[in-house]
């Protein structure tokens, strides 16, 4: 939804108050000299109504920030920090227990205007910062920080409102950051939970959601890089100029809820799991995604059936990566996608296999793809912004492993294809291996169940008589390839 990236932005930049904003050295004057320099560092414009020091503590009232991005302004509002001098060489820095925010205007090319304020509030939080100039280290030990949002987005004349709330208890954690020609950053932080509620209008649609979740222990280890003198809005200069972002992240649960009510009737969504990780990596040489999760159980209720679907999957896993530099060779790419072990409730079942008749193994998908492609820009420049579609040319395709195992019937496949760019469509050249197991007995038991005419099965069987070759007890495989000029051979046996 786009309401859900706006939102988040918006909270990622209300947020940078509780981390980076506490970079510091070892007066609190030199705390208050370090967070101007830090926002200004992001394009801010800091300005405080006064600063007024009283022993060992100095006090900055009716701080504001304002950043102001192509159509949008964000301002921040600080009524007052408080940046007291330990007497040990460190500063404690107190933030107010309610700091405020609003964000207006267009985001990107969309003509719809977003108005957003945002609230976040904490309580008895201490950042504590050591360090020397240049290379400071910072504790934090926040047990409970909130942030409300409330956005309205107003598109050819309607007023589409949403609301976020999220919390974040028994925060805990710390950061060392050095300054030089390079902002660096790393950084481990424990979480103890995580709960966030929304509700609202689908800007993209004419319904309305209400979504409640939590996550558990949350722990991650990040690293961040930004030189010097490049504005941060500028990604693909800055990533050329040597910006670096590793993040890893893992919980140990989470559970979600989700209901949505829209013109063709209620739809409610029940979700857990038992864990999983996240891991993000970007720089010059590439951007990569990955993540898993564990143990996920699904319940929904949907207006098409009477009763409700459930799911389970063991495990399901992602992980992609490749370039996002301009090159005049090419680069690696890979792309993996799994779920493992799916299963569905009876009642499903019982819509198409009332009898049992098929097994009801859990079912397993698997890709696993890499290869070799090019970018014609930056993929983050704003010249590939323009193009109506990314600048890249996939040259290769490696099938390392494909895989569909379900109701008794397994297909596995691998293979190399190399493709033949420029015309109206890339042409391939190369490989694949095919292998299948239990497709008979599959078929055998559509038809004693009525589901596939006679006729058909008839065709399907006379399929693998031609393209396929026996290997065992109902087992084939197959080899396709893909020759110059379009022609496509099975076993030898030409297809096109």
């Amino acid at each position: 939804m786009a309401w859900l990236k706006t939102v988040g932005s918006g909270a990622v930049v209300v947020s940078l108050l509780s981390t980076t904003a506490s970079f510091a050295d070892v007066t609190a004057e030199q705390v208050w000299q370090a967070w101007q320099s830090e926002y200004q560092t992001y394009g801010y414009e800091v300005m405080a109504g006064s600063q007024n020091r009283e022993g060992d503590t100095l006090t900055v009232s009716d701080v504001k920030m304002v950043r102001n991005v192509d159509n949008m302004s964000l301002t921040l509002d600080v009524p007052e920090l408080k940046l007291r001098d330990l007497g040990d060489g460190t500063v404690e820095t107190v933030f107010p227990e309610t700091m405020t925010g609003d964000m207006t205007g267009k985001p990107g090319t969309d003509t719809s205007d977003i108005a957003m304020k945002m609230t976040m509030t904490q309580t008895d939080s201490k950042v504590i910062v050591s360090g020397s100039p240049g290379d400071l280290t910072y504790d934090i030990d926040a047990p409970k920080m909130t942030m409300d949002l409330d956005q309205t987005v107003t598109a050819e004349g309607q007023d589409v409102p949403v609301k976020m709330y999220f919390s974040l208890e028994n925060t805990k954690g710390n950061y060392h950051v050095v300054d030089g020609d390079m902002h660096s950053v790393d950084s481990k932080m424990s979480i103890g939970t995580l709960d966030l509620t929304a509700s609202g209008a689908d800007p993209e649609g004419s319904g309305t959601f209400n979504m409640n979740g939590q996550m558990n222990d949350l722990a991650y280890e990040g690293t961040f890089a930004m030189p010097k003198g490049i504005d941060s809005e500028k990604l693909d200069e800055a990533l050329n100029a040597g910006a670096d972002l590793n993040l890893a992240m893992t919980y140990a649960g989470s559970n979600w809820t989700v209901s949505a009510d829209g013109p063709d009737g209620k739809v409610d969504q029940k979700s857990t799991d038992q864990g999983g990780k996240l891991d993000i990596a970007m720089s010059k040489d590439g951007l990569s995604f990955g993540g898993q999760s564990n143990s996920s159980h699904i319940e929904m209720t949907t207006p098409e059936l009477p009763f409700p679907i459930t799911a389970d999957i063991q495990s399901a896993d992602m992980n992609f990566a490749m370039p996002v530099a301009k090159a005049d060779e090419a680069q690696d790419y890979k792309a993996k996608l799994g779920f493992n072990g799916v299963t569905v409730s009876d009642n499903i079942w019982a819509m198409f296999d009332p009898n049992g008749d098929l097994p009801h193994d859990p079912a397993t998908l698997q890709v696993d793809l890499s290869g070799k492609m090019k970018l014609s820009e930056d993929l983050f420049s704003p010249a590939a912004a323009a193009m109506d579609s990314p600048p890249m040319q996939v040259d290769t395709v490696d099938i390392n492993n494909i895989k569909l195992s379900m109701v008794g019937a397994d297909l596995n496949g691998k293979g190399a294809l190399e493709l033949k760019n420029g015309g109206p469509m890339p042409m391939p050249t190369g490989k694949i291996d095919l292998t299948l197991t239990g497709a008979n007995a599959l078929m055998d038991k559509l038809v004693a169940m009525g589901l596939v005419p006679q006729d058909q099965i008839m065709f399907g069987r006379m399929m693998l008589g031609l393209y396929a070759k026996p290997t065992g007890d109902d087992a084939y495989e197959s080899q396709v390839e893909f020759q110059d000029g379009g022609e496509i051979l099975v076993n030898g046996q030409r297809v096109q």
